[in-house]
């Protein structure tokens, strides 16, 4: 769990630890129900002993819960965006076989924060082009690839010409869209025939069990500041590219592994509810996309 707020405090949002944990028991004891009931009885006899001692540490802990929209939270993550993040790391090698063997053109990183993609287009040979809507990002990202062009700009007007890009990519940004398609149509604007588009997202699934982004303050501070994921179903992704004029490649549901689910914070109190809970469950959404040449 991150550094607890003070116990004392009162006002505001926050995250009791206690309310956590027996949240994810419960999720344990839904996916276990019936075809492992005895691992749903170990839930609920551990939900018992959470909710008898609900007043001591840790299910006594409060984290302050803070909302920020995309500027302010990824200013505020820029330092400490590139990890430790479980999400990354399940994420950059899948991205890097989506990648591999595309023709060296002109390369387009939407959404490109801290430009790790932006790295790796670089070194496949790609001349390279970063946009972010968040200044704190691309100083990062200039710092990492100097050879590349960075643009402050958004995934709805991308300041990039018509049929100008061979290769697109788009990682953990498109849960932050209210409306998928006119980014998509963007991504089609801006694409050359034959061109491609990669595109990885937190998994409707996580996004729609409060699986925010939440990250950890420059300062060190305590609580839980967070930007929202909007949960996008996959069949909006599939509508939003039927609508663009693109097609679908292939579709990468990546599962929760038992890696993924020690990093999680309540798997050192709890860890084989945690483990019940998530292993196995959707956590990442990525799509390889071609316009039609």
């Amino acid at each position: 769990m991150p550094e607890p707020s003070d116990p004392s405090v009162e006002e505001g949002e926050y995250l009791l630890a206690g309310d956590f944990f027996l949240a994810v028991q419960g999720l344990a004891m839904m996916r276990n129900v019936v075809v492992q009931p005895q691992r749903a009885r170990d839930r609920a006899a551990e939900m018992r002993r959470i909710i008898e001692k609900f007043d001591e540490f840790p299910q006594s802990l409060r984290f302050a819960v803070k909302e920020y929209d995309v500027e302010q939270g990824y200013t505020r993550w820029a330092p400490s965006y590139d990890g430790p993040n479980p999400a990354i790391e399940a994420e950059e090698p899948v991205v890097a076989e989506l990648l591999a063997g595309l023709p060296r053109g002109v390369a387009l990183d939407a959404a490109c924060g801290t430009g790790r993609h932006a790295a790796r287009l670089a070194a496949l040979g790609h001349r390279v082009i970063g946009v972010d809507a968040t200044e704190a990002m691309l100083t990062r990202a200039r710092e990492k690839v100097p050879d590349a062009e960075f643009r402050i700009g958004r995934l709805e007007e991308l300041p990039v010409g018509d049929a100008s890009i061979d290769v697109l990519t788009c990682a953990l940004a498109l849960t932050h869209v209210r409306d998928l398609r006119p980014v998509f149509r963007e991504f089609a604007r801006v694409l050359r025939p034959g061109g491609t588009v990669v595109t990885s997202d937190m998994h409707p699934f996580q996004a729609g069990m409060s699986g925010v982004a939440a990250f950890g303050s420059e300062e060190g501070a305590p609580g839980v500041p967070y930007v929202e994921n909007v949960v996008h179903q996959v069949g909006d992704y599939i509508a939003a590219c039927a609508d663009a004029g693109l097609s679908i490649a292939r579709c990468i549901e990546l599962p929760v592994t038992e890696e993924t689910v020690a990093k999680m914070p309540t798997y050192p109190a709890y860890p084989e509810a945690t483990r019940q809970a998530f292993v196995g469950t959707p956590y990442l959404l990525l799509w390889k996309l071609t316009r039609p040449a």
